[in-house]
């Protein structure tokens, strides 16, 4: 998977719209109109909600692989079976995480944490 594309993807998309509110923000402070401060404000906002919780879950997936917790916890990877860095456990269930993001948790059945994400087979 691209990380770097889907990035930038990303920033484009949402900055259109922003530049858009942008605009209509500066456009009612000039021309006093509250319809298009609140529309404008809105056309900003959220985009840049979307774009900063969009860009965290990307740098999450990016850094959190399977060959990082090789790395960060040697201890518990012996060949291929992995363990939890926190409790110890061997049972490790995987599950899709939904909204289009095209990845897999790994995370532990007793303690619950997430140790790596993983991108979907295509």
């Amino acid at each position: 998977m691209n990380y770097g594309t889907s990035k930038i993807f990303i920033i484009v998309f949402c900055s259109i719209f922003m530049l858009i509110g942008g605009v209509a923000i500066v456009s009612a402070v000039v021309g006093g109109n509250l319809f298009f401060l609140v529309w404008g404000a809105m056309f900003f906002f959220i985009p840049l909600t979307i774009m900063r919780g969009n860009l965290k879950q990307l740098s999450t997936f990016e850094k959190m692989t399977y060959d990082w917790y090789r790395s960060e916890h040697p201890e518990h990877v012996q060949g291929n079976r992995v363990s939890c860095f926190s409790c110890g456990n061997a049972r490790i269930n995987v599950r899709a995480l939904m909204n289009r993001t095209f990845h897999r948790e790994h995370f532990c059945t007793q303690c619950g944490k997430t140790l790596y994400y993983s991108p979907e087979q295509s």
